[in-house]
């Protein structure tokens, strides 16, 4: 016969005990839970209170921080007005002066100007921040300007400067700062490439002038010789000088392209296939037998191209002399009248909810080592 030994409550105890990971071997209920939140209650709601009181008294010795704004609008026109294809090369060069790369848009220039190192230093220096920020040098100084400083631009093309300073003068002063450097940066990018596209046409316009007296020159030879006059009005010389004068004046685009920008870039692709469809076009037109003719077409091309270039030239000498503002403010920045930081309710709140979290945790532990003994 096997003898068997009553089950007693330790042994039921010791039982449970043996059970895997320790566990006790009923649910842990809310019943439970809050009876031991109230048999506690005294010291998590001071524990609680505490809490809320230490972030209420630091949120209000937390210093203060204040955020001016600007917006542009965004540019309705390119920056240059010289060679009609050199639009985008305009914000290629004015961004490779940062060592940035182009943007999709003119106002994603605009955001990666105001973002650069140039501006950030320029900011610097103009109010001290080194002393302010109690930081040496520029490196350190741009960093934790960077922090202050947020510059977007909205999907319809609106580019917006923030500033955020302990000052809100200072703010808004250092946000309309950041607008008038760019300001500034656009023309005298605008006027340094006009004064480079200047100074390309004047060599392209001596280079024009001595072909087309040459030309003139030659024409005039051959009417004096053959006692002739050869006409350029005629509609296959006529036609033929018009295509081909635009395509001469394509050419001249296309060369002062090459000297800035890399080959296969949009504006010189732009160029490029105009040229091979104005190649096109005169592969319709007839060809001319005559030598008269022939030579009355090479002056007139001659001075059309002349006429072309000129007209860039004044232009450009026009671009270059004009010092009128680039950019469109919307909304100059101004002193704000309510801080932006700290956000004094939030902190409380996020403070008095983690430490409720806390105690609640504290609770369920609590009933778990109850339950183990």
């Amino acid at each position: 016969m096997t003898l068997t030994t009553p089950e007693t409550p330790m042994a039921r105890r010791v039982t449970d005990r043996g059970r895997p990971g320790g566990m006790p071997s009923g649910p842990v209920t809310l019943r439970g839970f809050l009876a031991v939140a109230a048999e506690h209650r005294r010291g998590l709601i001071l524990f609680v209170a505490a809490v809320a009181l230490v972030s209420t008294g630091v949120s209000l010795l937390l210093p203060k921080w204040y955020t001016a704004e600007s917006t542009i609008l965004p540019p309705t026109e390119s920056a240059g007005e010289g060679l009609d294809p050199t639009s985008a090369l305009i914000e290629n060069n004015a961004l490779g002066r940062l060592g940035l790369f182009s943007s999709s848009t003119p106002s994603d220039v605009y955001v990666e100007i105001l973002k650069s190192r140039t501006l950030r230093e320029s900011l610097i220096q103009a109010f001290d921040l080194e002393r302010l920020y109690h930081l040496k040098g520029m490196d350190r100084t741009g960093k934790e300007l960077g922090q202050h400083v947020k510059v977007g631009s909205t999907p319809i093309g609106v580019v917006s400067v923030r500033v955020e300073d302990r000052d809100p003068q200072r703010a808004a002063d250092m946000a309309n700062h950041l607008v008038a450097d760019l300001d500034r940066f656009n023309r005298e990018s605008v006027n340094t490439r006009a004064k480079h596209t200047r100074e390309f046409l004047e060599k392209r316009l001596t280079e024009i002038r001595a072909s087309l007296t040459h030309a003139e020159s030659t024409l005039t030879a051959y009417e004096q010789k053959n006692k002739v006059v050869a006409s350029s009005e005629q509609s296959a010389v006529s036609s033929m000088a018009s295509v081909i004068s635009q395509k001469l004046n394509l050419e001249v685009q296309r060369s002062y392209l090459m000297s800035y920008t890399r080959e296969g870039s949009a504006p010189l692709r732009e160029v490029e296939a105009e040229i091979a469809a104005m190649d096109r076009e005169l592969g319709k037109l007839p060809s001319l037998k005559q030598e008269g003719s022939r030579l009355a077409l090479d002056a007139e091309i001659q001075r059309r191209v002349f006429t072309l270039v000129t007209a860039r030239y004044e232009e450009t000498r026009v671009q270059e002399a004009r010092d009128t503002p680039t950019l469109t403010v919307l909304d100059p920045a101004r002193a704000p009248e309510i801080r932006s930081r700290p956000r004094r309710t939030i902190i409380v709140l996020a403070s008095t909810l983690a430490a409720t979290l806390l105690a609640a945790g504290w609770v369920l532990v609590s009933m778990r080592g109850q339950a183990r003994v």
